[in-house]
């Protein structure tokens, strides 16, 4: 017995790790194991529900919420929406809630609901859905054969500068009414007589569009994010042609417009008679976009003037010129993000709502930027960049 006592302490003094306590533990716990075998043999060798039967009764995968789902993002197809998806899902996954992205749709506004989030241009949705409200009211154009009104060029306007222009470079003779000289893209315009201007009501504002297209959004959907900036629709030309002209507003078009070539083709159905009465300007030709885009139309001559979002990094990375639109003729929209806030995650709706509080102007001319301009980086490396630059996400450590 003093025998077997003493072995027991020598092999204690060779493991200092472990105690007689946690011996008698480790029996007791090798017990248990034992039953628990037997137990399970006596019961036809069936284990009982746990982690090692997902199919199980009582199990985390069977009492799982519908709502630990990842959140789908929806878009529309524009290069730049995408990238907003991956934004947004990059950001709901760093606070903890699953997300993927989702196909693009050319109706995301439909996918909202359940788990989908969905991105809406209310601009382009309304020009989808309901064009004939978006272009609004326009008045009859006074026949007048003389040009007044509030829209109506000055003396100092364009038509006295196309007159000078004719007269300097056609020949000494040449009257106000001869044919002005080709524009620097090459697409002649036109010294045609101004038209009065009558009043009109303004386009609709980013509030309006929203309106508009709220009542088409699915049951049960709400807007759980509004981009701060707004996306504003603009008429650019180049910096060559606005100031061969001295045109800065939208109203200087007035009696240059019977030979200019504008794009894109798409916009002409909704906005053309509203520029044709409310600016004077009625194009002799209307083209669809190239592939590059309007603007990069306008600096290789396929067109004059293309309507464009004012947030279009295009704009100043090719020297265009916005043409300023103080009566507001054309509309402006905002991104939105909906969904049914009531099943998603908890926080991914404050989630959502952070991001689009940081798109204002400059911040949706990046995320443009960022998927379309000569520099674009790929998708994660974009998203992760666009929300640093955002303050959204830590700056990581060697950053560019």
């Amino acid at each position: 017995m003093r025998a077997e006592q003493a072995g027991s302490q020598a092999r204690l003094s060779r493991s200092p790790l472990r105690s007689p306590l946690r011996s008698v533990t480790q029996r007791a716990g090798s017990l248990i194991a034992a039953t628990a075998l037997a137990a399970g043999a006596l019961a036809g060798c069936t284990p009982a529900p746990g982690h090692d039967d997902p199919t199980a009764e009582g199990t985390p995968a069977a009492t799982a919420s519908p709502t630990q789902a990842p959140v789908s993002v929806i878009t529309g197809p524009r290069p730049e929406e995408q990238l907003l998806a991956v934004v947004l899902v990059r950001h709901l996954e760093n606070k903890g809630i699953p997300a993927a992205v989702g196909e693009p749709s050319a109706e995301p506004w439909g996918a909202a609901g359940e788990q989908q989030v969905a991105v809406v241009d209310t601009l382009a949705m309304a020009t989808h859905l309901v064009p004939d409200l978006l272009a609004g009211e326009v008045p009859t154009p006074s026949q007048s054969p003389s040009a007044s009104g509030s829209g109506s060029p000055s003396a100092a306007g364009p038509s006295s500068a196309v007159s000078a222009t004719a007269s300097a470079t056609a020949s000494p003779s040449a009257s106000p009414s001869d044919p002005a000289p080709a524009s620097p893209t090459g697409h002649p315009t036109a010294t045609g007589s101004p038209t009065p201007l009558p009043e009109g009501r303004p386009a609709a504002d980013a509030q309006g569009t929203t309106a508009m297209v709220s009542e088409y959004f699915p049951e049960d959907t709400e807007v759980i994010g509004a981009s701060s900036g707004t996306m504003r629709l603009q008429a650019v030309t180049t910096t060559a042609l606005s100031g061969l002209y001295e045109m800065e507003d939208l109203t200087d078009l007035n009696g240059l417009c019977d030979r200019m070539v504008f794009a894109p083709a798409s916009a002409a159905a909704v906005h053309g008679e509203r520029l044709d009465v409310l600016a004077g300007c009625e194009p002799a030709e209307w083209i669809e976009a190239g592939d590059a885009g309007a603007a990069v139309d306008l600096v290789t001559g396929r067109a004059d003037v293309a309507l464009l979002y004012g947030t279009d990094p295009a704009i100043p990375d090719h020297a265009l010129e916005p043409l300023g639109d103080a009566g507001r003729v054309l509309p402006e929209g905002r991104m939105l993000m909906v969904a049914e806030p009531d099943v998603l995650p908890g926080g991914a709706s404050d989630a959502v709502n952070e991001v689009a509080g940081k798109l204002d102007g400059e911040m949706l001319a990046e995320l443009q930027r960022l998927a379309t301009g000569p520099d674009r980086l790929p998708s994660e490396e974009a998203a992760q960049y666009w929300l640093v630059s955002a303050g959204l996400e830590e700056t990581p450590e060697n950053w560019f």
